[in-house]
């Protein structure tokens, strides 16, 4: 399976216009975490699994999840685990695909965004971490295990940020507006507010886990 697509909890203000325009148009099958499922179901998407404690759902919410969607598991509030970490976990086992595009990961509350983007240090992701693509109104998120990579300037993205999330061995970025040479470091560093200056990057890494951001800013109302 080439793609599956999970919607967490954020908040609709952090949405790319493919969803809320026309869900129902993205490829791939949906998992949806808690109340993400009500939205999905009214845009005309039936999700395959709905997961999460579901205390931001109220009863008639639960009651139309249950009836359209028949893998619901319900956890109890006090659990070690997120609803985030329980649906992508849950998507992965079922969904074995090339890519997970999640989406509401980055909005909402600091500390669940925090969590997201730890997750390649929890071993449950350690296998597919960098299958994860993480997609908002104004940002993408994409996680990169050490090695070689060439990245291309995604439409509508205005800068690109190479963000070592702990350690980092040998860090280049080859040919963006500002490069950096066998940069090495003992602790997280984001290295922001760069720019493509061609179609694509290359950089490459010998240790750690490594995310690239692309993003632009919010229109000014």
């Amino acid at each position: 399976m080439k793609r599956v697509n999970i919607l967490l909890g954020g908040p609709k203000s952090e949405y790319p216009e493919e969803l809320l325009t026309d869900p129902a148009n993205i490829p791939g099958p949906w998992v949806g975490a808690d109340r993400g499922n009500v939205y999905l179901i009214s845009h005309g998407v039936t999700p395959k699994m709905a997961i999460g404690d579901f205390d931001s759902s109220n009863s008639t919410e639960q009651a139309e999840i249950k009836a359209n969607i028949h893998d619901f598991k319900k956890y109890p509030p006090e659990k070690d685990d997120t609803d985030a970490q329980l649906t992508i976990l849950a998507a992965h086992e079922k969904f074995p695909a090339e890519e997970y595009y999640i989406y509401g990961a980055t909005g909402g509350r600091i500390d669940h965004f925090l969590a997201n983007l730890y997750l390649p240090f929890d071993p449950r992701f350690a296998e597919f971490y960098d299958k994860m693509y993480y997609k908002s109104a104004t940002n993408t998120i994409k996680f990169y295990k050490p090695g070689h990579y060439t990245i291309s300037h995604e439409q509508g993205m205005k800068y690109v940020a190479f963000v070592h999330l702990g350690p980092v061995k040998n860090l280049n970025i080859i040919d963006a507006k500002y490069t950096l040479t066998n940069y090495t470091a003992d602790h997280a560093v984001s290295w922001a507010s760069n720019e493509f200056v061609k179609p694509t990057i290359d950089f490459n890494f010998e240790s750690g886990v490594v995310v690239v951001i692309q993003s632009k800013d919010k229109s000014k109302v």
